[in-house]
């Protein structure tokens, strides 16, 4: 190391410190303020700029996001409602459509049971109708077929 610093002090040094460091010096100055004031600034606030309007998008996306599931939650809440409402007014048809069903079948098997009757009530004086006009035809048959039977008329 000591032999780097001699060879930097010493006349043949690679580095000349003359008036020239202060002209570069002045040269680097006027560049970096115009620099930055021409390119620097307006790129960075730029960079702020697109920043902001990219933290606003996420902050209206999320506020949107929020909106929307709280518009689902009524919707889904309201479809929820409608077919509870749906299910118990099929259910109510259902019950009257069975009551319906129930006074119709014993409104058909009373008619059903009255024609009934009205048929054995018939049948049963047309029997007794049939019996009292054979009983009035026994003898006047029994002569006939005796008499067949016999080959002669009896009394």
């Amino acid at each position: 190391m000591s032999s780097l610093l001699s060879v930097l002090l010493s006349e043949g040094s690679i580095i000349d410190l003359d008036g020239t460091i202060l002209v570069q010096l002045g040269i680097f100055l006027v560049l970096f303020f115009l620099l930055r004031a021409l390119v620097f600034k307006p790129m960075t606030a730029l960079f702020a700029a697109r920043e902001e309007a990219i933290d606003g998008a996420r902050d209206e996306a999320r506020r949107m996001e929020r909106e929307a599931k709280e518009q689902s939650g009524g919707f889904d809440e309201a479809i929820r409602r409608v077919r509870t409402e749906a299910g118990e007014q099929r259910d109510k048809l259902r019950a009257d459509g069975l009551q319906l069903e129930r006074t119709m079948l014993n409104a058909v098997k009373d008619e059903t049971n009255r024609a009934l009757e009205d048929a054995r009530v018939k049948l049963d004086a047309e029997r007794d109708a049939a019996r009292r006009a054979m009983a009035a035809q026994t003898p006047v048959l029994a002569r006939a077929i005796a008499s067949k039977l016999l080959g002669r008329e009896v009394q």
